[in-house]
């Protein structure tokens, strides 16, 4: 069946709403999620009888009584047509159904009256994901090149977290198409993950011959620096850096490749780049502490280190 839904706005969706939950690779759960009940927020706001009607469905839900509890939700919807709570209990039966557009549409209404709703968020999230992980899959079946199919369906097993099936994949596509530079970078990049970087850089050589990339250098640079040589690190990440002089994860690498060279002063340059251009990268500001702390500039070592601090404490948990 034809999705009347845009791709691109599932995939924004499921990044956007709630981006762990996608990460967690989990089905939507039949319960709600246990940070904040939705018929406590509706007992805010409407009456008794109405917060009643909405822990009535919520049990129905609970029971498996489907078309119990989308019957109360709806009744609750047509004297309180703006109940965020509400919209999530008939969304959770269609999720149960396997609805999952009509759970999209509704999730995406909910969003409209409540935009920080917990609950609507995190269903919107699961939602999202697993509409856009269907489209990937389509799109593959659909391409006329088997190799691309692969790519596109490692792609969405990365995206939902899902590395070793995304291997599988991506290996899949090589194995057609052996200079598929997306396939090798795909795969160069979770062989990196779980620190296998002997096979990353190879695949990561492979991907150089075809075409210069940041990511090649930036992926080479990175299993230098974790083996501690910080020579050849530092010639990766000065690549990485001429191909994207506004990638801040890559000036941190040349900056952490020059503190391990003892060359602070130098390091400095770099970090203070990358902080620029992202300054809530807490990591980044922490390795230009050490840089500052290493070239004796205690006091801005000692700022560096409390908006380290302070981005840790700001960060939601």
């Amino acid at each position: 069946m034809t999705r009347a839904l845009d791709v691109s706005a599932l995939i924004v969706a499921a990044c956007v709403t709630l981006a762990s939950t996608a990460r967690a690779g989990q089905q939507p759960p039949t319960k709600a999620p246990a940070r904040k009940a939705a018929v406590g927020a509706a007992s805010a706001t409407v009456p008794d009888s109405a917060a009643a009607a909405l822990v009535a469905a919520n049990s129905a839900l609970a029971a498996g009584d489907l078309d119990r509890a989308a019957s109360l939700a709806a009744g609750h919807l047509k004297q309180h047509p703006r109940s965020a709570a509400a919209r999530v209990v008939v969304a959770r039966v269609h999720i149960a159904r396997g609805e999952l557009d009509a759970a999209w549409r509704e999730l995406n209404r909910a969003a409209a009256e409540q935009p920080r709703d917990v609950d609507v968020l995190y269903y919107l999230g699961q939602v999202s994901g697993q509409l856009a992980a269907e489209q990937f899959e389509r799109l593959a079946q659909q391409s006329p090149v088997p190799a691309r199919g692969h790519q596109l369906l490692a792609e969405s097993f990365e995206a939902q977290e899902r590395r070793s099936d995304a291997e599988r994949e991506y290996a899949a596509a090589l194995a057609i198409k052996p200079d598929l530079i997306e396939a090798l970078l795909g795969l160069a990049r979770l062989q990196r993950i779980r620190l296998d970087c002997d096979g990353a850089k190879a695949l990561y050589a492979r991907a150089e011959a075809i075409r210069p990339t940041f990511d090649a250098a930036y992926g080479i640079g990175a299993c230098q620096l974790r083996a501690q040589d910080h020579d050849a690190a530092r010639v990766q990440f000065e690549r990485a850096v001429a191909r994207d002089s506004r990638s801040a994860v890559a000036l941190v690498g040349l900056g952490s490749a020059l503190l391990g060279l003892n060359r602070a002063a130098d390091a400095i340059v770099p970090l203070e780049r990358a902080v620029a251009i992202e300054p809530a990268m807490d990591d980044g500001w922490y390795v230009l502490g050490r840089a500052y702390q290493a070239a004796g500039r205690t006091g801005e070592a000692q700022q560096a280190f409390a908006t380290v601090e302070r981005l840790r404490t700001e960060r939601p948990r």
